[in-house]
């Protein structure tokens, strides 16, 4: 039997990795409302409901991905995808993700912010730009230690303004859920339990990427319960704020163009009339784009600051001036459109993330985590048990 003492463990390591997977999954583009828009609300109430299925079936791929870097310490992602596939030469396809993920995520998040300093403070588009720029060229250069801690209460500042959103709109707002319901095949353009399925696969498939925070962690689990209970806890949480927030959005349908708007939870507060929230808003999906930027910068310094500067040497005015670099040809992508790079970017790394990380993370992953394969193998693991 598991001492309380270690069950008391079990349950912070797990809600430790839990947030890690919320702290990622809750960025500008779910906080904008954007991608809840594309992926869930355009399917109309079978589109709220798969976002259920989206979440079970991410947190199982990362039940299977987290047991595996703990049995086989891989660590970091390069040794996760080499270990699982056998072949040392696949990361090249991590490579391929990595760069898609930057232009939509990090060209999504300085589209977004970028829009909102325009329409509250009337700053210039590209200076809001440039404002994104040297804010994470610096905190890179400067403050990383300082944002990686910080990661898990932006996380909670960015959930806590969403919660303030719903309570303003559940108060004051002019909802039609009724409506909604009634007339969504008129509203939406695609009500349909297939096409909501499929749209809930591809988002759990390029929120996929959250397997290389994850594997960065999960030396922090000690046991297999602890990999359950993380996927449980990450599920819960992502699966509630998801369907929330899909029927809010869903719930003004009825009430106008809300699936046509770039940034609907702006436009939803623009509605409500309340300038103090509405700047708090704004202040907040700064902050998480700067966290955004910062997390993704980081990975290219780690791919290609070696290219001038050995592994162990400081320089951070390169390291700037590369993030810098990476921001600026993000943000000339960002000129597409927050709505296209979701609706488009994020689909092609979905339908890239399927071979190289749902898949392999669910079939052959959890193959190897298995007690069945482990005693055939004889590969001696602690806390399968647990």
């Amino acid at each position: 039997m598991t001492k309380p003492q270690n069950r008391k463990n079990t349950t912070i390591a797990a809600m430790g990795l839990a947030c890690v997977w919320m702290g990622t999954h809750f960025g500008p583009g779910v906080a904008s409302g954007t991608q809840i828009n594309t992926y869930y609300v355009n399917y109309g109430i079978p589109g709220i409901f798969c976002s259920l299925v989206a979440m079970a079936l991410l947190a199982f791929a990362l039940y299977n991905s987290m047991e595996f870097s703990r049995i086989y310490k891989t660590y970091d992602y390069s040794s996760w995808m080499q270990k699982v596939f056998g072949m040392k030469w696949v990361s090249i396809f991590f490579d391929i993700s990595f760069i898609v993920t930057c232009v939509t995520a990090l060209g999504g998040s300085i589209n977004a912010i970028a829009t909102l300093l325009l329409k509250e403070f009337s700053i210039n588009y590209w200076i809001g730009v440039g404002i994104v720029v040297i804010c994470a060229s610096l905190l890179c250069a400067f403050g990383a230690k300082l944002v990686s801690k910080a990661s898990t209460y932006m996380m909670y500042l960015v959930l806590a303004v969403l919660a303030i959103i719903v309570i303003l709109v559940l108060i004051y707002g002019d909802t039609d859920i009724s409506g909604s319901i009634a007339n969504q095949t008129t509203n939406l353009p695609s009500v349909s339990w297939p096409k909501a399925l499929w749209s809930a696969v591809i988002y759990a498939s390029f929120q996929s990427t959250v397997v290389a925070n994850i594997s960065s962690v999960a030396n922090q689990l000690p046991c297999r319960s602890a990999a359950k209970k993380a996927a449980v806890f990450g599920f819960i949480g992502n699966a509630a704020m998801l369907v929330i927030m899909g029927m809010l959005l869903f719930s003004y349908t009825n009430v106008y163009n809300i699936t046509g708007e770039a940034l609907p939870f702006y436009s939803i507060l623009e509605r409500l009339g309340f300038n103090w929230a509405t700047m708090a808003y704004v202040c907040t999906v700064f902050v998480a784009v700067l966290s955004t930027a910062v997390g993704f910068c980081f990975g290219g310094l780690a791919r290609f600051s070696k290219l001038y500067r050995k592994p162990e040497e400081s320089a951070p005015i390169k390291d700037g001036l590369l993030v810098a670099a990476i921001l600026i040809v993000c943000a000339l992508c960002s000129k597409i459109g927050i709505v296209a790079l979701v609706s488009k970017g994020y689909t092609i790394l979905g339908y890239l993330n399927l071979p190289i990380l749902i898949i392999p993370a669910i079939f052959v992953a959890g193959t190897k985590i298995s007690k069945k394969y482990l005693e055939k193998h004889n590969i001696s693991t602690e806390g399968v048990d647990e």
